[in-house]
C-alpha cells in the first residue's frame, strides 16, 4: 500500500497508516445533504425536489498513523514537514495507488499524540501514534488518465502509454 501527500511518498516522511484504517475511512460513502422539501398543507405527504442534482455533506476522516523517526531531531523535521503540507489552506491532495484514485482533503487536528518508545532512544527508532481529523469537501482533483480509443491504449511511435491531465470530482 502506498500513499502519496501531494506527490511525497508518506514513507519518506515516515509517515505510517494503521493497516486498514485509512482505506475504510477513504471508503466511506457521503450524507446526502437535506434536498428543498414542501410540506403542503391539504397534500398528503411531502413534495420533494427531484429535479436538482444530488449534494453530499462533507465526509470527516479520522485515521490513525504512525511516525517513525531515528531521533529526536528526525522526529521533530518529519512533523514540522507533515505539518506543512497537510495544513495548508488550499488543502492537500492524498493519493492512494491501491485504490488508484487521489483525495483532496483539509486538515482539521490532531487530537491525540502518544509516544510508543521512549524519546531518548539511544539505540533504534523512534514510534509515535497519533490521530489526523480530516475533510474531505469533494474538491476536484486532477488525474492522470491512459489516452485510449475504443479498442485498446494509444500508443506514441515508440510504444509509450500517452496520459492525459484532467480535472474531475470523485466520490
Amino acid at each position: 500500500m502506498s500513499f502519496e501527500l501531494d506527490a511525497q511518498n508518506t514513507e519518506s516522511l515516515g509517515l505510517f497508516f494503521k493497516q486498514g484504517t485509512l482505506h475504510k475511512e477513504l471508503l466511506k460513502l457521503p450524507k446526502v445533504k437535506e434536498p428543498y422539501t414542501k410540506n403542503w398543507p391539504d397534500q398528503h405527504g411531502v413534495e420533494r425536489d427531484t429535479i436538482s442534482p444530488v449534494r453530499y455533506e462533507p465526509l470527516k476522516y479520522a485515521p490513525v498513523c504512525y511516525l517513525v523517526a531515528d531521533d529526536v531531531e528526525d522526529l521533530q523535521l518529519k512533523r514540522i514537514r507533515i505539518l506543512e503540507l497537510i495544513s495548508n489552506r488550499m488543502g492537500f491532495v492524498l493519493n492512494s495507488t491501491t485504490l488508484g484514485r487521489s483525495f483532496k482533503l483539509y486538515y482539521e487536528d490532531s487530537p491525540s499524540f502518544n509516544l510508543i518508545t521512549p524519546i531518548l532512544t539511544y539505540a533504534g527508532k523512534i514510534y509515535c501514534e497519533f490521530t489526523l481529523n480530516l475533510v474531505n469537501n469533494f474538491d476536484e482533483v486532477g488525474l492522470k488518465v491512459k489516452l485510449r480509443d475504443v479498442n485498446s491504449l494509444v500508443l506514441t511511435e515508440l510504444g509509450q502509454q500517452i496520459y492525459v491531465s484532467i480535472n474531475k470530482q470523485l466520490f
